[in-house]
This record gives structure tokens, C-alpha cells and sequence, in this order.
């Protein structure tokens, strides 16, 4: 089984992901510009920014501990998150869960669905093989 989870926040409005570094006082797992190219051997340029933050725990676990990892760390800034999405900012929760296992669960219990609707974002599971 292989797991993770990433908080998302793009800035599709013209916002850029220094704003969202500086406001949350948080450091990114990884940006991105509008204006800078997608890839290096690519013309295509980035229309909009993308601030992420992804767990650092094993991938071997839960979805639910690499969702509650960023809770941790996102929950005091909660104030500073919901100002952002209402400047335009769009933010997600996009979790992965690959799996030959013929039966695996993904377990998000009450508790940790009322810690996600305390901040914005959408929930996203991206369930798949793990070929």
C-alpha cells in the first residue's frame, strides 16, 4: 500500500505562492509560479501559482495519519487559510491511496472529517493500483 496527502492552494486569480508562504508563516513542500515554465524542455508557461504542502510521514500508512500530519500543521493557521480562499485562493486535500490488495479501507473517522471542515478545501481521493 502506498499513501500520502497534500494540501493545495492555487492561485488561479493572479495570487502568488510567496503570498501564501509568507502569510501562513509555513515553509511548502513545493511551489510554483504563474509565468515560469511547466517543465524545462517545455514553451508551455504556468497560468497560475500552486503552494503545497505534503506529509513527510512513511508512505506505507493510512491516508488518515497523513491527513492528520497536516492538520497539525494548518490548524493554527486557520484564520490566515480562509483569508486567502476569500482573495480567490482555491484549496484542496488531495490524498493518494495505491493498493494491489484485492481489500483496503480508507478509513476517515468523524473526528477527523470535522478537523478537515474547519478549513477550506474539498476532499480528494485518488484510489488506484499500485503498479
Amino acid at each position: 500500500m502506498r499513501t500520502g496527502a497534500t494540501f493545495r492552494l492555487a492561485g488561479d486569480h493572479g495570487g502568488s505562492a510567496a503570498t501564501v508562504t509568507r502569510l501562513l508563516d509555513l515553509q511548502p513542500s513545493q511551489t510554483f509560479e504563474a509565468g515560469e515554465r511547466v517543465a524545462r524542455r517545455s514553451s508551455a508557461i504556468r497560468r497560475g501559482s500552486l503552494w503545497l504542502l505534503s506529509s513527510e510521514l512513511p508512505p506505507n500508512g493510512e491516508v488518515a495519519d497523513h491527513l492528520h500530519w497536516l492538520l497539525d500543521r494548518l490548524e493554527p493557521k486557520a484564520d490566515a487559510l480562509w483569508r486567502l480562499t476569500d482573495q480567490g485562493y482555491v484549496a484542496d486535500w488531495f490524498c493518494l491511496a495505491a493498493s494491489q490488495a484485492t481489500e483496503h479501507a480508507i478509513e476517515l473517522d468523524r473526528l477527523l472529517l470535522r478537523r478537515l471542515l474547519a478549513l477550506p478545501g474539498d476532499l480528494l481521493l485518488d484510489v488506484m493500483g499500485d503498479d
